[in-house]
């Protein structure tokens, strides 16, 4: 109870960042940050969603089904989210601020929905392969591990959440956690740590995918 209630704090805060950030996204006019602050508010209201969802059930048997249901929408939604930043013309579109502002919240969705699945993991023996992804832009080996993991997302359906390394102080304290010290660098389930470009062999096999 108690691992559960630090983990509740720490997403809890995490959402008042998210908070924040939609009150200032209010202010914006540009369409496509309007289209992409849209998605951001969906994504959080489901998250918010989802974890009153689990106070209500937690006094009564864990509803593992629903919680998965709900984890996946949520998976969809970054997706959507990061199709729109990824586009070559995000950041001409947007202007550089307001940009890196989205990529950053961007990227703090991704960490609180990845947190999401490692609990699940933990309270209903979820066995959705899941890969945290360390990168650098402009970095050769970073893309191809990008375009590997694309292809077990294809092959495996596997659940993929990239970060970008050093990209702000605010993300700082997972690549602390994880002693991230080059890119590409993955975390494969949770607690298999591998720096450098590892290859596709490799990570099916570490993951035990396709058993």
């Amino acid at each position: 109870m108690a691992k559960k209630q630090v983990f509740l704090s720490t997403i809890f805060a995490l959402c008042i960042v998210f908070a924040v950030g939609i009150i200032i996204g209010n202010l914006i006019s540009n369409p496509e940050t309007k289209e992409i602050n849209k998605v951001l508010r969906q994504s959080e209201l489901s998250t918010e969603s989802y974890l009153l969802e689990q106070e209500l059930l937690a006094d009564f048997d864990q509803n593992c089904d629903l919680a998965k249901t709900r984890l996946a929408a949520l998976s969809g939604e970054l997706w959507q989210l990061g199709k729109l930043l990824g586009s070559e013309t995000a950041k001409s579109d947007l202007g550089e601020s307001n940009y890196h502002f989205l990529k950053l919240k961007y990227h703090l969705m991704q960490i609180k929905t990845y947190l999401l699945f490692a609990n699940l993991n933990k309270d209903c023996n979820f066995t959705t392969p899941v890969v945290l992804f360390f990168y650098s832009q402009d970095d050769a080996d970073s893309k191809e591990q990008g375009k590997i993991l694309d292809s077990l997302v294809k092959d495996y359906d596997i659940k993929v959440f990239a970060v970008e390394a050093g990209y702000s102080g605010e993300l700082d304290f997972l690549e602390m956690f994880y002693d991230v010290s080059e890119t590409p660098f993955l975390v494969l389930n949770y607690n298999i740590k591998k720096p450098g470009l590892t290859s596709y062999e490799v990570v099916e096999s570490e993951m035990k995918l396709g058993e």
